[in-house]
Formats: C-alpha cells, sequence, structure tokens
C-alpha cells in the first residue's frame, strides 16, 4: 500500500519542520511524504530526500488549501492512502503500520487515530477524549484509503469563513460520505495544542496566551481570540 502523508506548513522553525518530517521518514513501508508550503516556502526542504516540496500561495484558511492540493496530487499520482499531519505535530513510528494494520484486518475505508495532546514546549498533557473517531476526528488522525478521497474536495470547496473549523467542516465530509471507519485506540499521533479547551480537559488552568474559538452574539462566523480576551468578556465560549 502506497501511503502518501500531507503537511501543510507556515512559518514554524525549521528544527520543527525536521521533527515532523524525521517522524514521518521513520515509519515503515511505502511512505511518501509531501510538504506544501503554505505561501511562505523553505527552501531546505527542497534538498530533503524522500519529500515531495509543493508551493502553494497563502490563502489564510488554517492551512485548508495546502491540504487539498496535496491530496489532489497524492490522489493523481496513484496513492491507496492519504493520511494528514500538520508541520507542529508528528507520528511515532508504528503510526502508519498500526492504520494499513487495521484497514487489513477490518476492510475500513477510514481509519480514525488516537491522539496524545502536547504543550508547545514539549509537555505532555495526556490521551486526548475529544478525538474519539465518534463524536469527532481531529484532521491529523485520519488514514484514509482510495475510496475515501472524495471527502477531500471539502478542504477546498467550502465557505471560506469556515476555514477556522475546517476540522469540523471535513468531519462531517467524512461522516456524510457513508465510509466505513475503524478507530485505533493506541495513540500513536502527538499534537501540539495551543487550545485553552486541551488544558481544561485534563484539569489545568489554561493560559492567558492559550486560544478560543467563539462565535460571539451578532457574529455570523466563528473568530480566535486569546484565554485573557475571553475572560475579560465573562467566559464567552464557542467551539
Amino acid at each position: 500500500m502506497r501511503v502518501a502523508v500531507i503537511s501543510a506548513y507556515y512559518k514554524e522553525p525549521l528544527h520543527v519542520l525536521r521533527r515532523c518530517r524525521e517522524s514521518v521518514r521513520a515509519q515503515s513501508g511505502d511512505v511518501t511524504h509531501f510538504m506544501v508550503a503554505d505561501g511562505f516556502p523553505v527552501s531546505d526542504i527542497d534538498s530533503w530526500e524522500g519529500v515531495i516540496h509543493i508551493k502553494v500561495p497563502n490563502h489564510a484558511d488554517y492551512g485548508d488549501t495546502p491540504r487539498g492540493v496535496g491530496a489532489a496530487c497524492a490522489s493523481a499520482s496513484g496513492f491507496d492512502a492519504i493520511c494528514f499531519l500538520d508541520a507542529d505535530n508528528w507520528y511515532e513510528p508504528n503510526h502508519v503500520e498500526a492504520m494499513r494494520m487495521i484497514v487489513e484486518e477490518t476492510g475500513a475505508q477510514v481509519v480514525t487515530a488516537t491522539r496524545r495532546i502536547f504543550t508547545i514546549d514539549g509537555r505532555m498533557l495526556g490521551v486526548c477524549k475529544e478525538s474519539n473517531g465518534v463524536d469527532f476526528n481531529d484532521t491529523n488522525c485520519y488514514f484514509l484509503t482510495r475510496a475515501a478521497f472524495p471527502a477531500c474536495s471539502a478542504w477546498l470547496f467550502k465557505d471560506a469563513h469556515e476555514s477556522i473549523v475546517g476540522d469540523k467542516v471535513f468531519w462531517n465530509a467524512v461522516q456524510t460520505g457513508g465510509y466505513t471507519r475503524a478507530h485505533a485506540i493506541t495513540p500513536t499521533l502527538c499534537y501540539v495544542s495551543t487550545l485553552a479547551f486541551h488544558f481544561e480537559m485534563f484539569g489545568e488552568i489554561p493560559p492567558d496566551d492559550s486560544k478560543v474559538i467563539v462565535k460571539m452574539k451578532g457574529d455570523r462566523h466563528f473568530r480566535m481570540i486569546s484565554y485573557a480576551q475571553c475572560k475579560a468578556m465573562g467566559g464567552v465560549r464557542g467551539c
């Protein structure tokens, strides 16, 4: 099975990009890493062995366009499966193999992975309770077989204002697509979060600079504010 890992990146430091790349490089089997620049290409990546480097203009859509472009390239190149891995996250060495085995054992068209949540300074908060493959699945936790590739159009053909909650838009596309699904309970995805919700999930008080996605009274669309701003407004919360 030929697997494409699509990593959108945007101004991350080089050592963070390397961590992402090395985690994909450590996977067993036929795995190709597509790293898609979201408007700010890093020239070093051009020389990284085994990486297909794609450069697209920035569309200010939280990486949705780069994900969609990368997925389209992988599909056109005949890959059998697609994963998404944002540049600030990384895989455990057995991630792709674990996903492949579940496909072989269950015949699932979509496998959802379990993730561990980390702070930006590398401290592990715990195993995520939100992204469970039933109520929600995070962007980084998908293993899509070719039957489910049509869901990837959701990254590209949506209301631009929905990009801030693009992960939920994509989850909805997977659900409404009717694809058969299976969930891997062993965490193999490492996710760096700055969301206040994730600190609260593990009983911690969020830092003031952590992020909250809200829809204020009278607003048509969601927007992102700091936890400090949220507190100052009386704790108005969104998603």
